[in-house]
């Protein structure tokens, strides 16, 4: 299937979701629907004493799609597709463009699936299952799509959000385990801890927003390090040793400057800005960190509604500028 055709295919998936009188109601390595409180009341989250309303306090469209329904049970999806290259995007391969050197991999179809409690309208608990499917909309493949397809990795999260000094703000902390075949027999991953942080400022309510994603990761592994995995011997005799150490990446540290402006009730133009990512291999010194490529995406936001929300982009290297190291991709969350 050509990306072009996903894109439009998704595109109206989801206006037929808001168009819906069922459930699906009002209204950026994300769409969503809901459940209206008005229309079942029951299912309203109680306002701790001197809590707004969750939409005074993020008026962000693509952030309030992301912290989910307003509901005080819901279910959600947040899904990434990474596709080819403008191109080709339709292609099963594509360029790992946070790479020095042309790297293939798979297209890919990955997020998350989850429930999400809501303690109060600010604050929630979620427990979700990672979801990754490999060339998902291409024929001609060695395997099935269910052996492309895998489910692991459950994790439960907290997350609050508030205002600050007029910005906007969602921090999360989860924990997870991982269950990956890969990662946990291979690696020997055993679990990790997150910690999230987004804040916007929309400059007294214009239609311009600039704001930064942050986040951690910590992973734990129950296999040695010093595990040796390849041994190569060199031209001047010497012997060049790689350990496992060298593909448990323990922690990551990253920021993401971003910029929006809203051009229409629906429509906002999103640039993500991604010059600093960070990760530790447990092979290196502890404070001995790689950095990743400078990468950024450019693309189109769609508020459906208030809970759904589309982002058809296009992920390149600025400092490496060729058709041919691009990504189209398109993310969406969806809360039911």
């Amino acid at each position: 299937m050509k990306m072009n055709n996903v894109l439009i295919l998704a595109s109206v998936l989801a206006t037929g979701f808001a168009a819906s009188n069922f459930a699906f109601a009002e209204g950026e390595q994300s769409t969503e629907t809901t459940t209206t409180m008005e229309n079942v009341a029951p299912n309203a989250p109680e306002k701790k004493e001197g809590e707004a309303d969750v939409d005074e306090v993020i008026t962000n469209r693509k952030l309030r799609a992301e912290t989910g329904s307003k509901s005080k049970f819901s279910f959600s999806t947040s899904l990434s597709y990474s596709g080819g290259t403008i191109n080709n995007p339709g292609s099963a391969e594509r360029p790992n463009i946070s790479s020095t050197t042309f790297v293939p991999q798979r297209a890919a179809l990955g997020g998350s699936l989850g429930m999400k409690y809501k303690i109060s309208a600010l604050q929630s608990i979620s427990a979700d299952v990672g979801i990754a499917s490999y060339t998902p909309f291409h024929s001609g493949q060695a395997s099935s799509l269910k052996d492309r397809t895998t489910i692991s990795d459950p994790g439960v999260s907290y997350q609050v959000v508030y205002q600050a000094a007029g910005i906007q703000n969602v921090s999360s902390v989860g924990i997870g385990i991982t269950t990956n075949k890969f990662y946990r027999e291979e690696i020997g991953q055993v679990g990790s801890i997150s910690f999230s942080q987004t804040a916007i400022y929309d400059f007294g309510g214009s239609s311009w927003s600039v704001g930064l994603a942050a986040g951690v990761d910590y992973s734990t592994f129950d296999k040695d390090k010093d595990i040796e995995i390849d041994r190569e011997t060199r031209p001047d005799g010497s012997v060049a040793i790689t350990t496992l150490g060298s593909n448990q990446g323990d922690y990551t540290v990253a920021l993401y400057p971003f910029a929006e402006v809203n051009i229409s009730e629906m429509l906002n133009l999103r640039t993500v800005f991604r010059p600093f990512s960070f990760e530790h291999n447990r092979a290196a010194a502890f404070g001995e960190i790689s950095r990743a490529p400078y990468t950024q995406s450019v693309g189109l936001g769609i508020s459906v509604t208030r809970d759904i929300y589309l982002y058809p982009n296009v992920q390149f290297a600025p400092l490496n500028m060729k058709a041919d190291r691009t990504n189209v991709g398109l993310s969406m969350n969806l809360n039911i």
